[in-house]
């Protein structure tokens, strides 16, 4: 996973920056590279070093509104995670929050079971993960690819 990780953020970070120019970071790419830093910091630390703590986060939508997850990374483990969704169902994808948490510390990424009946909260804790890891925009930019090629 840290070899993916690695490789998605400087792939990112390369098409970003041709692209960029003069303009101002936008929140998500801002994330991403510091995943990246965070990614490399670990890559070339030495063996006998423990890796320190940085948190993450990442949005996408729910059922309801904006998902955000939030994560505690140590190295490329997840350690805590902690989900806002203010505007999820309270009985059903509101409820569903707290396990979430737990899967995804569980799984160590965001390939996650998900909860029985939050279906659309579970798809946008998921996906709000993968961009607080840096995996969101990738993903993105690859369905929006086949997309165009289709189209064609």
């Amino acid at each position: 996973m840290k070899r993916l990780i690695l490789t998605s953020a400087v792939v990112l970070v390369a098409a970003l920056t041709a692209c960029g120019g003069n303009q101002v970071p936008s929140p998500e790419t801002t994330a991403v590279t510091e995943t990246v830093s965070e990614a490399v910091n670990t890559e070339t630390g030495n063996a006998g070093e423990k890796s320190e703590k940085k948190e993450v986060s990442g949005s996408a939508e729910g059922f309801g509104g904006t998902i955000t997850v939030s994560l505690v990374m140590e190295g490329d483990d997840i350690v805590e995670a902690s989900i806002e969704g203010y505007d999820e169902t309270p009985e059903i994808g509101g409820a569903a929050l707290t396990e979430l948490e737990k899967q995804l510390v569980e799984k160590d990424g965001f390939d996650i079971d998900g909860v029985s009946g939050a279906t659309f909260t579970s798809e946008g804790v998921r996906n709000a993960t993968k961009d607080a890891l840096g995996l969101f925009l990738t993903d993105m930019k690859e369905s929006n690819s086949e997309t165009t090629e289709a189209k064609q």
